[in-house]
């Protein structure tokens, strides 16, 4: 058990998942991360679909109860989200009964998800500013969810991130990631649209070579020791600012759920 979580620990000592190059478009991000029908807006209405894909999902592998409080179905569960940001996905996350756990080592964004978290009383969620290979250090094994989204596209030694994300589950818990396509139409929307035409976010806030291919990523998680249970494309239409799962995981988006083996 040990020479595993050493193993971890050795890579970070080397390794950082932390790109300090996201630092500053992201701290310009947190001043209109809470405007939901501002350029943010697409970000915030993918919950529309990642949301209830999470929940159907856990559901499917029997990971929480059918007929469970409806208000509150995922009560019990303990989830990691790393990467949270601002909370987007926390939150949600955690007033369907989670105990949510967001994790993020930029000190604005998280101050933002704090503060909008605070006016809500979330009571079963908390904000951690660190690095996932810092936090897997004394939470190996201890999450019955890990959740990374809109995150992987972001970091540097993506191996890393990926092995430490996998640490912190515990057998037979389940991983959910949401990311770019590597794809030409992904690079034209999210770079050359958004951040060089448009400027609806920070140039920088997204690099071509960071996006990994769908295939890529499900390599990479069965090396550590994970079975790919489900991945789906997904597209957002700009008219009714809706996102939409589709077959093809090559055009613009895609999601992906792991489960680590016991």
């Amino acid at each position: 058990m040990y020479s595993r979580i050493w193993s971890c620990v050795r890579s970070i000592s080397t390794h950082s998942t932390l790109d300090p190059r996201q630092l500053k478009p992201f701290n310009e991000l947190s001043k209109i991360w809470w405007d939901s029908e501002g350029v943010m807006k697409p970000l915030h209405a993918m919950n529309g679909v990642r949301i209830p894909w999470i929940q159907n999902r856990l559901k499917d592998i029997g990971a929480v109860n059918r007929i469970a409080n409806p208000q509150t179905p995922l009560a019990g569960l303990s989830i990691l989200d790393v990467g949270c940001g601002g909370g987007i996905v926390s939150e949600p996350l955690s007033e369907l009964g989670a105990n949510v756990t967001g994790l993020d080592c930029n000190t604005e964004m998280l101050n933002i998800a704090k503060a909008h978290g605070l006016n809500k009383k979330l009571h079963n969620l908390r904000y951690l500013h660190s690095t996932v290979e810092e936090h897997v250090i004394n939470n190996r094994e201890k999450y019955d969810v890990v959740v990374a989204s809109e995150t992987i596209e972001h970091v540097q030694e993506q191996d890393v991130f990926i092995k430490c994300c996998v640490e912190c589950l515990k057998p037979g818990g389940s991983m959910f990631i949401t990311t770019n396509s590597k794809s030409r139409l992904s690079e034209f929307l999210f770079i050359t649209l958004l951040e060089d035409i448009l400027r609806h976010v920070p140039k920088g806030t997204h690099e071509y070579s960071m996006f990994i291919d769908v295939e890529d990523l499900k390599k990479r998680l069965q090396k550590e020791n994970c079975v790919i249970l489900y991945t789906s494309g997904m597209v957002y239409n700009p008219l009714k600012s809706k996102w939409k799962l589709i077959k093809n995981h090559y055009i613009l988006h895609y999601v992906l759920h792991a489960v680590k083996l016991k």
